[in-house]
């Protein structure tokens, strides 16, 4: 049928191709990345790019010190395909049809962002996807019972309209299987009924994934340059150079590791920041320095400009990362929803409650106690997750309503008819 799906087998991306509604295209790392080892020949094109590179604010935070704020808006990066994740698909999923894939495997927690770009871009390619969702609930203990209760809120509404398979976990199934035991069993069944899967890591963070942002380092790079160079007149647009500090959210790792190994390679000297959103910062230098860099820089040599060798390279050597994920994954507390309230309210930005938004909150706090940490120019580089808003709705609802009317209320009729009387 005219919208039927299908496979694609073993069919190679090579060169330009249409594939489904997407193109793959030959891939050419930037020059300042050729140390680096496996380099991808081709991605496929999914999201809109280059998102905009916007100046910010006014931001919340009691002074700003005279600094300038800037906001990378990978939330733009199209509709159901919005947010980060898009990035990494584009390397993965070419993969994925390269290696004759006819469906795809990743996991995630119910609302994932990551889960929901999956399955969006991998039905556009005709490709099946098989998701592997934990409950956040450490109560629920009944992965049977919480089917009948998954819902359409958020992200799920959108996994679940272009038909993607879910499979519950439950928190303590999570914890004594891991994300890739539970996903090696359902790619073991769909094995043995004769599919041909192609397994995505929890939030698409391995070596090939993080070229995603390798690559979109250099679209930084390349719009810096432009805002931050002299005009036709000779007149200075801005104060030449970089941006002194580069903030965001990380979940899994792998757009935290490609910012800061690209700001590394580049030379462009900023200190990037990763704000998590999970789990501690001990966790994140050691799963990118397990999972990530080993496939990435070389076994010896390979200075970058006669400075030391690659080779031995650590994820603490490149970003600092804080602890943001105050009462936990997915949970917002109330300061947390107030921040997001109050940002939206001045800027018109919305940032999502379980990964960009704790990482501005939690921002936000430095600077308002440590502000001699950051330097004159900071950018937050946004990462999206729009849709988690609506899984908060009886949280905001309550934030709202508790807030002061001001001139009155925000909803009301259009005859107001006791006003009349």
């Amino acid at each position: 049928s005219l919208f039927g799906s299908r496979s694609f087998g073993a069919a190679p991306c090579a060169a330009m191709r249409q594939i489904g509604s997407r193109t793959c295209v030959p891939f050419e790392a930037p020059a300042w990345a050729a140390p680096l080892c496996n380099v991808p020949k081709r991605r496929l094109r999914l999201g809109h790019f280059p998102t905009p590179l916007v100046q910010w604010g006014p931001l919340p935070a009691e002074e700003t010190h005279g600094r300038e704020f800037w906001l990378k808006r990978d939330d733009l990066s199209g509709v159901e395909l919005s947010g980060n994740k898009v990035r990494k698909l584009e390397f993965l999923l070419a993969d994925a049809l390269e290696q004759g894939a006819d469906c795809v495997i990743t996991c995630g927690g119910l609302q994932s962002n990551h889960c929901r770009a999956v399955a969006v871009a991998a039905r556009s390619l005709g490709l099946d996807s098989h998701l592997v969702l934990r409950l956040e609930d450490a109560s629920q203990d009944d992965a049977a019972a919480a089917c009948a209760e998954v819902g359409l809120s958020g992200n799920l509404l959108l996994k679940r309209m272009v038909g993607a398979k879910l499979y519950i976990a439950t928190r303590a199934e999570y914890r004594t299987h891991g994300s890739g035991g539970l996903m090696e069993h359902v790619r073991a069944r769909l094995a043995a009924q004769g599919r041909r899967p192609y397994v995505i890591p929890l939030g698409g963070s391995n070596a090939l994934g993080t070229w995603g942002y390798l690559d979109a380092f250099d679209e930084l790079i390349a719009q810096a340059a432009k805002l931050f160079s002299s005009s036709a007149d000779g007149a200075s647009t801005s104060d030449a150079g970089f941006f002194s500090d580069i903030v965001l959210s990380t979940g899994s790792g792998g757009s935290l590791a490609g910012i800061a190994l690209a700001n590394r390679l580049a030379g462009t000297g900023a200190k990037v920041w990763g704000f998590g959103a999970c789990d501690s910062p001990t966790w994140f230098h050691g799963f990118i320095n397990k999972h990530v860099l080993p496939d990435l820089l070389p076994l010896a040599g390979a200075g970058v400009g006669g400075e030391e060798p690659l080779a031995g390279l650590r994820s603490e050597d490149l970003s600092e990362v804080r602890d943001a994920k105050n009462l936990g994954y997915a949970q917002s507390a109330p300061e947390e929803l107030r921040t997001i309230r109050e940002v939206a309210m001045r800027t018109g930005v919305l940032f999502d409650p379980v990964y960009s938004g704790k990482a501005l909150h939690c921002f936000l706090g430095l600077l308002r106690t440590s502000p001699e940490l950051f330097g004159r120019r900071v950018l937050f580089w946004h990462t999206g997750g729009l849709f988690g808003l609506w899984d908060k709705q009886p949280q905001l609802q309550a934030l709202l309503e508790a807030e002061p009317q001001g001139p009155g209320p925000d909803v009301v009729p259009v005859f107001d008819r006791a006003a009349a009387l």
